[in-house]
């Protein structure tokens, strides 16, 4: 009685954490409405087309992105209070420095992408053509950094951004890891697309969170 009572325990238990997982995915993904919408109506074929619009409709993502860092580190230290509390707490703390960090970022790619083309097709200038392309992948690699600390730290968004550089380069296997993540996320979405959709977010967010751990903890102890 008291084995079954306890393999039910079990159950239930994993099945809570499934929902958690599952019910910050859906909120992710809500809350990205205005890129989905792009890549439904618009089309991800059309991204480099319709740049600017598009990385004016991923602006949400920002804050989207640190809500759902929030919500996995919840979830890994065990200290979740429920799935649509958690992340609606993440979402509205900061809502509006978090949404002119990710305006600032989204701002910088489309900068670095207009310089490129530019270098590499109207005035071609390699030298200055690299350069461009090193700062776009750069922006492109720092996004996890800028987004976890925004969900964790209360820090003026110039810092964040001065600290997520410093971790993009004196923390190569994080950055790597959070780079093959993304790879790993793509990958299972173009294997199994309509059971990825319920996971891919979450798992990406929980990735992040766990590689970083030790990187966050070294901060709060500096």
């Amino acid at each position: 009685m008291f084995s079954e009572v306890f393999q039910m325990d079990k159950i239930l238990g994993f099945c809570e954490k499934l929902w958690y997982v599952i019910g910050a995915n859906l909120l992710f993904l809500l809350s990205n409405l205005p890129a989905l919408l792009f890549f439904l109506f618009v089309g991800a074929s059309q991204v480099r087309t319709c740049l600017p619009f598009f990385l004016l409709c991923m602006v949400p993502a920002g804050p989207a992105l640190s809500a759902l860092f929030y919500t996995m580190n919840r979830l890994l230290s065990k200290t979740e209070t429920g799935v649509w509390r958690d992340y609606r707490k993440a979402y509205r703390d900061d809502w509006g420095q978090k949404y002119l960090l990710a305006a600032g970022h989204m701002f910088l790619i489309l900068v670095f992408e207009i310089n490129i083309e530019f270098f590499a097709v109207q005035i071609p200038v390699f030298p200055l053509m690299l350069l461009f392309v090193i700062l776009f992948a750069a922006a492109l690699a720092v996004t996890p950094n800028l987004y976890l600390l925004a969900s964790r730290y209360r820090m003026r968004n110039r810092d964040i951004v001065k600290t997520s550089l410093i971790l993009l380069v004196t923390r190569p296997v994080s950055t790597l890891g959070s780079i093959v993540s993304l790879g790993v996320i793509l990958m299972l979405f173009e294997l199994k697309a309509g059971t990825a959709v319920l996971f891919m977010g979450s798992l990406y967010g929980f990735l992040i969170a766990f590689m970083n751990r030790k990187v966050l903890h070294s901060l709060e102890e500096s």
